[in-house]
């Protein structure tokens, strides 16, 4: 009967099935899990396997021909490798590897959907707190893996520290409420917001988008062209002070109309110190009709 070595199978597996240009050890670990489950590649048995599951010694080994193969190359000192049949990865695909539950953000999404033509010195990201991300990855495992009894090498780590990647420093920032997007379509593994959920994280955090001046150049050059975009996004996912600050610079500013717009009026609230950009102190000028400060003069 033909058969196939198991490092063969791995080899193979990990060129002809993963399509993004990095992968980490604990997606490594989940090719050898699933080999060590079905015992065949391509219909084809995979020779001297009896267990359910690797050992760490296989792992090790595994991951050590992998490298001698030359079919991954590690990535400074991280647990993170680029394939050699793919490109040199970006510093985006690399941290939304390195930390699954992270997404580019802020000024880096902006760039990355050509809404700025400023060049970051830092890729943004956003991730979860440590119990969030450890709920996140005891479920993806349960789901992907429910039988395994050694859930701990296929289970991603938590990295919120990485080394200059492409000459970027990498910022992680921690968030409450905490979503995932969708892969960028043809990005081959970076996850970010949609435009319109950009327009929004310019309104919540405008310093980490260039500062405010910034933030209403980019909604003055290109609001009009995705406003439908924008204020769906602030009515699924805004606060009412997200509202009025939109509000404010779309109608008031801007002069752009629309029914969502209509809509946040409704929601509306008087009192409090209200301010057009939360970091500055509160003025005594106001929009009588989004009742917030415009501490921006």
């Amino acid at each position: 009967m033909e058969t196939i070595p198991l490092k063969e199978a791995l080899r193979l597996s990990i060129i002809n099935i993963h399509n993004k240009p990095v992968i980490t050890e604990f997606e490594i670990t989940k090719y050898l899990y699933r080999l060590y489950k079905e015992k065949e590649y391509n219909g084809i048995k995979i020779g001297k396997i009896s267990k359910n599951e690797p050992d760490s010694f296989v792992i090790r080994n595994n991951l050590t021909d992998l490298i001698s193969l030359g079919v991954i190359q590690q990535i400074q000192s991280l647990p993170v490798y680029s394939l050699t049949s793919h490109s040199s990865p970006s510093a985006q695909q690399v941290a939304c590897s390195a930390n699954p539950f992270s997404y580019v953000a802020y000024l880096s999404a902006m760039e990355a959907h050509g809404l700025t033509d400023r060049i970051p010195k830092s890729l943004e990201m956003i991730t979860c707190s440590a119990n969030k991300f450890k709920e996140l990855a005891n479920e993806q495992v349960s789901i992907e893996f429910p039988n395994a009894l050694e859930k701990d090498p296929i289970t991603p780590k938590r990295i919120i520290s990485l080394p200059n990647i492409d000459g970027k420093r990498i910022e992680f920032h921690q968030k409450k409420n905490f979503k995932l997007p969708k892969e960028k379509q043809n990005s081959n593994g970076v996850k970010m917001p949609s435009i319109g959920d950009t327009f929004l994280s310019m309104l919540q955090e405008p310093e980490l988008c260039g500062g405010f001046n910034h933030v209403l150049e980019v909604f003055d050059e290109y609001a009009e062209e995705y406003l439908p975009l924008i204020t769906r996004a602030i009515t699924k996912n805004g606060t009412s002070m997200d509202k009025a600050r939109g509000g404010y610079i779309l109608e008031e500013l801007l002069g752009l109309s629309h029914k969502s717009i209509e809509e946040w009026k409704k929601s509306v609230k008087r009192g409090g110190s209200r301010k057009l950009i939360a970091s500055k102190p509160y003025i005594n000028v106001f929009s009588e009709t989004w009742c917030i400060s415009l501490n921006n003069k």
